[in-house]
């Protein structure tokens, strides 16, 4: 019974380890964030100022002023309130790194 508890434990940590070493953290993280409807720049996971700017992300990501994100591979997408991308072009919602995959409003 031990170690059929011992290997669930196990494989518990294996499977959520590695998802919590990959994602970043927002707090700690510098980007581009649509809050109230405006792009922000983002220091240390805050709204810092106005973004005047189109911003180009480490892996190629291009934000726009106006939200709209185009990735490298063609793909455009707005973000909405909430959602970030990173400087080094991870794509986040909240504080939660999810994939980059635009969703319908």
């Amino acid at each position: 019974m031990k170690r059929l508890h011992l290997s669930t434990c196990l494989l518990a940590a294996i499977v959520t380890v590695p998802l919590l070493a990959t994602a970043p953290l927002a707090g700690n993280m510098d980007g581009v964030m649509m809050s109230a409807g405006k792009m922000m720049m983002m220091k240390a996971g805050h709204p810092a100022t106005p973004m005047d700017h189109e911003v180009t992300m480490s892996d190629g990501t291009v934000v726009e002023v106006d939200g709209t994100v185009k990735l490298k591979n063609g793909t455009e997408f707005h973000l909405h309130d909430g959602e970030m991308i990173m400087m080094d072009g991870h794509f986040m919602k909240g504080s939660k790194a999810v994939r980059m995959i635009p969703q319908e409003p």
